[in-house]
């Protein structure tokens, strides 16, 4: 009997089927199709080991999910958002974000450390990939004791561990932050840390742990799945080749026959963090399995049926308990940048589900005063409920904006912003920023109080300086002094103060006082020693202004609405001065004051097909009067502008103190990052303005003129901004087609009466 056992112990040690899934991105979506075939068939997986999307997807079939579940996940365009950093928009509290502008880069000033700290140590910022994969596996974790032998299926999964150059086997702890660290490839996700460790993706030195489930587990079988290879010799005109040889260390792919199976379905290389093809890839991963499936089957003890691994599941799943947060544990601030934290969450109940928290985290992400670097969700085994961890620190306090545009027409612009950032128990945000450009020149100084609570709400400041130049059209920087046809000098303080009424929308009361100057020829018939009409128009405005905004890009979005509606009071005092030429009066003055309501929406509709539809409409509404001449009253009236080029055009017809105006455009995206779009808007003026013989101004009859824009558009939209080429018919008198190629942004600072 003794001589029997002993003979049996080899056979003993090895037991059950273990499988290997290897790194390799969006290809590892094959791994899905694999455990699909493997468990329609009957065949057991007694253990599970990954590396990077291996873990992923392994984390997942272990913590409970099935084949079924997990390939819904993986393939949903929400999959998508998460990977490339996109913040849902239903996330992110519009209220808290800036005035939109020209930049193109944010860039980190660290005047303490090192230049290498003004760089990102992730291109991608996974704000939402990290709460929803904490979202998918923290009950898991939970139900296993924080020790992987105890999941569904007994797990490993391999990350790097940069301080000592080598593999590291996660077999207990967070199964959340264990897998995110396996998938956090250099330079693509910011690192974490476990245990004082900075990880990385576990296939920087181990791809195919095959190893792993040998040693931990001693499996009779092992099947790989091996969607990935070690990189090709670097090319020297090749940067990114080299950087992928210097970290990713050739792992060993080949699997002994006599120890297993290599599955290694024939797939397409694609990007990293493309996921376009992941069905395509799921239903390779299974052809391959079943094409194999003889010879796994052949291999196996004994099956165990897709019935049985259900029932398995569901006991496993039952013992998850829900998301019931007892408290929120802040790390990484002082404790008056705590408070700030604590009054953002308003964390007062004594239990809070995810969901009900989500909202209140998704606005500490999208805070530009803070730097969320992970979370965690663990069971408190004396309440038995959840502790939210979160790892926060203040953001870098200066940082440095860079952007503009670059036109082959005038709108080429420089555009730079100095921003500092403080946290109190409340939040300060201090910022400069100027444009350069032979069209347009400006410069802003501001300053913004965040006070954070149950009912949050902000106040600020700006200072600002805009000057239009819309005669010269050459396309360089270089100011010149000959007297232009049209300049338009804007000065003004604005003071603000506002509330979120939902996520997406804003409630804003602002209070302006500043000169308008603008220089101008009633005709193009002028010399250098002429000298220009002037106008002077010193104001106070006070305006209310609620806005809901969810659009996907500022500048030519592809998705979401912007709905707006303002109203308000103007008073002023307009200045007339002749110049050399004019035929008016040498000097008038007069004061103004009028009412106004203006109607903005904006709005893209789900897809018909392959082409997106939108909607623009606009309604301003004034008792405004004609200032001294015609001139001056075009430039005090407000302009239509819908399409980026009209910003930078004085567009005389599309100018009114009252208008409606309405257009429809469509979006075709044949690639992600392509958009085909054309746009057409009539405008609609109440009465146009019109001139006499001696340059002054008269209304015309009601309703008796309208025009037309029509705009067609290739833009490819770059991480650092978009990239257009455009063709646009404006009804001019003069040229009526524009064609011009843009690289970067046409927006401008914040103007008050443009």
């Amino acid at each position: 009997m003794f001589l029997l056992v002993v003979v049996s112990l080899p056979a003993l040690a090895q037991q059950g089927t273990a499988l290997v899934l290897s790194g390799g991105g969006s290809r590892g979506m094959a791994h899905i199709g694999v455990i699909k075939a493997l468990e329609e068939n009957n065949i057991p997986i007694d253990y599970i080991a990954g590396t990077s999307i291996g873990a992923a997807v392994g984390a997942m079939y272990a913590a409970g999910f099935s084949p079924q579940e997990i390939e819904d996940i993986f393939t949903s365009e929400d999959f998508r958002r998460w990977i490339a950093g996109d913040l849902n928009r239903s996330y992110s509290w519009y209220y808290t974000s800036d005035l939109p502008d020209a930049g193109w880069i944010d860039l980190n000033l660290q005047f303490k450390n090192r230049f290498s700290k003004v760089l990102p140590s992730g291109v991608k910022t996974p704000v939402e990939l990290d709460f929803q994969i904490t979202r998918l596996l923290s009950d898991a974790s939970a139900v296993a004791g924080y020790d992987f032998d105890n999941l569904m299926i007994p797990f490993r999964c391999v990350a790097a561990d940069i301080d000592s150059s080598k593999a590291l086997v996660l077999r207990h702890g967070d199964l959340a932050r264990s897998v995110r660290a396996s998938i956090t490839f250099p330079f693509l996700f910011t690192p974490i840390k476990i245990d004082d460790r900075l990880l990385f993706d576990g296939g920087m030195y181990n791809n195919f742990p095959t190893d792993v489930v040998a040693t931990d587990f001693s499996p009779a079988l092992i099947i790989g799945s091996k969607v990935s290879g070690n990189y090709p010799k670097p090319s020297a005109e090749d940067v990114l080749s080299q950087v992928q040889n210097m970290l990713m260390s050739d792992t060993d792919f080949a699997l002994d026959s006599a120890a297993g199976i290599l599955l290694e379905p024939n797939l397409p290389k694609v990007n990293l963090t493309d996921f376009s093809l992941s069905k395509v890839f799921v239903q390779a991963g299974y052809d391959m399995a079943m094409q194999n499936m003889p010879q796994i089957k052949a291999r196996i003890a004994g099956q165990r049926s897709a019935h049985h691994v259900d029932s398995l599941r569901r006991q496993f799943n039952a013992r998850k308990q829900p998301y019931l947060i007892d408290s929120v544990i802040i790390s990484g601030l002082k404790p008056s940048e705590t408070e700030y934290v604590y009054r953002t969450l308003t964390h007062r109940k004594d239990k809070s589900t995810l969901d009900e928290i989500s909202n209140q985290y998704f606005k500490l992400a999208a805070d530009d005063k803070l730097k969320l670097n992970g979370n965690h969700l663990k069971l408190n085994p004396t309440t038995n409920l959840y502790d939210l961890y979160l790892d926060l620190h203040p953001a870098n306090p200066f940082t440095l904006t860079l952007g503009g545009n670059i036109s082959t027409r005038t709108a080429n612009l420089a555009f730079a912003e100095l921003n500092y950032r403080k946290l109190f128990r409340e939040a300060l945000r201090l910022k400069l920023n100027v444009y350069f450009g032979r069209f347009y020149t400006s410069a802003l100084a501001g300053a913004r109080f965040d006070f954070p609570g149950k009912i949050p709400f902000y106040a600020g400041g700006l200072i600002v300086y805009n000057h239009f130049d819309y005669f010269k059209s050459t396309i360089h920087f270089i100011e010149d002094v000959t007297p232009s046809f049209l300049i338009q000098n804007e000065n003004f303080l604005d003071v603000y103060a506002g509330i979120p009424l939902t996520v997406n929308g804003r409630l804003e009361a602002d209070f302006a006082l500043g000169r308008v100057q603008n220089e101008y020829y009633q005709d193009n018939a002028f010399t250098r020693s002429d000298t220009a009409d002037r106008t002077r128009f010193d104001f106070l405005q006070s305006s209310l202004c609620w806005e809901l905004n969810s659009l996907n890009r500022k500048q030519y979005a592809s998705a979401g609405a912007r709905f707006k509606i303002s109203t308000g009071m103007v008073w002023g005092d307009e200045t007339f001065e002749s110049g050399s030429l004019s035929s008016t009066r040498p000097s008038t003055g007069k004061f103004h004051r009028w009412a106004f309501v203006d109607l903005l929406w904006d709005d893209y509709f789900e897809k018909l097909g392959p082409v997106k539809f939108g909607f623009y409409g606009q309604i301003h509404l004034s008792n405004q009067e004609l200032f001294s001449n015609y001139t001056s009253s075009l430039l005090a009236a407000p302009a239509f502008e819908p399409v980026p080029e009209s910003k930078t055009m004085f567009l005389l017809n599309y100018r009114a103190f009252n208008y409606g105006a309405a257009g429809l455009k469509t979006v075709w995206s044949p690639t992600r990052n392509i958009d085909l779009r054309s746009e057409a808007y009539l405008f609609q003026p109440y009465r146009s303005i019109r001139k006499d013989a001696d340059n002054l101004a008269y209304f015309g009859d009601p309703f008796d003129d309208r025009y037309w824009i029509f705009s067609s558009a290739i833009v490819y939209h770059t991480l650092l901004g978009p990239v257009s080429l455009s063709v646009n018919y404006f009804d001019n008198p003069e040229e009526k087609f524009f064609i011009g190629l843009n690289i970067g942004y046409i927006i401008f600072n914040k103007s008050i009466l443009r």
